[in-house]
């Protein structure tokens, strides 16, 4: 998902990126670079980036100057943890805006803070409470993943529609018709999409899956 540049004030762009920086700069320290000790999880890595440059390019334009991409944030912050999650997403948007041109240099980290850093810190969040307070078994940690995308894609869908009524000139109605009411059908899908994949990994894959434990979720004793 992204903004295209003349819509929002320089002072907004300027803030969102350099918060995207400073984080950015804390993700390359802070990565889960235990998860890359062997050529298997650099595929996996690689993999992933791959598929998400892929699903990012299918836009669908809603009305001039928005376009939304399908975000998986919760299914990847499960796959690689959520400091590594923000490498791979934002590297996502990088890459797009220099080959297919999604996006505008001067948005880049407006873009990158509204749809990789804010709905990282969600899904990190519910993983981080389902984790704490809910049963560690296979359906909640299935559920939490198909919810949490649906988290993740809120909370963009909020920021980016008081982004909208604050400087845009689309009257309310539009916004509202146009905008909420679609990206709230797309998180449901997301949600779904992304218990599928999850559910795959768990019973072929598990490995892929930094955030699964078996001896945790299957009460299967570790070797």
């Amino acid at each position: 998902m992204h903004m295209p540049s003349g819509y929002l004030p320089d002072t907004l762009l300027l803030i969102c990126s350099i918060l995207s920086a400073l984080i950015a700069l804390a993700a390359l320290f802070k990565a889960e670079r235990h998860i890359w000790s062997d050529w298997s999880a650099g595929l996996q890595i690689g993999f992933l980036f791959i598929v998400l440059i892929g699903l990012y390019s299918m836009q669908a334009n809603i009305r001039p100057g928005m376009a939304v991409h399908w975000l998986g944030v919760m299914l990847t912050v499960m796959m690689v943890g959520p400091w590594t999650a923000i490498l791979v997403l934002s590297s996502v948007h990088i890459v797009l805006l220099l080959g297919p041109g999604v996006g505008a240099p001067d948005t880049l980290g407006f873009n990158i803070f509204v749809t990789v850093m804010i709905p990282v810190g969600v899904a990190a969040l519910v993983h981080s409470l389902t984790y704490r307070y809910l049963p560690r078994n296979l359906m909640v940690y299935i559920a939490k993943t198909g919810f949490g995308d649906l988290f993740c894609m809120l909370s963009v869908d909020l920021v980016l529609t008081v982004t909208l009524w604050t400087y845009f000139s689309y009257p309310d109605f539009i916004v509202r018709q146009d905008f909420i009411l679609l990206l709230a059908l797309m998180g449901g899908m997301e949600a779904l999409i992304s218990t599928w994949i999850i559910s795959i990994l768990v019973c072929y894959v598990p490995s892929w899956l930094v955030t699964f434990n078996d001896e945790e979720y299957l009460g299967i004793p570790e070797e």
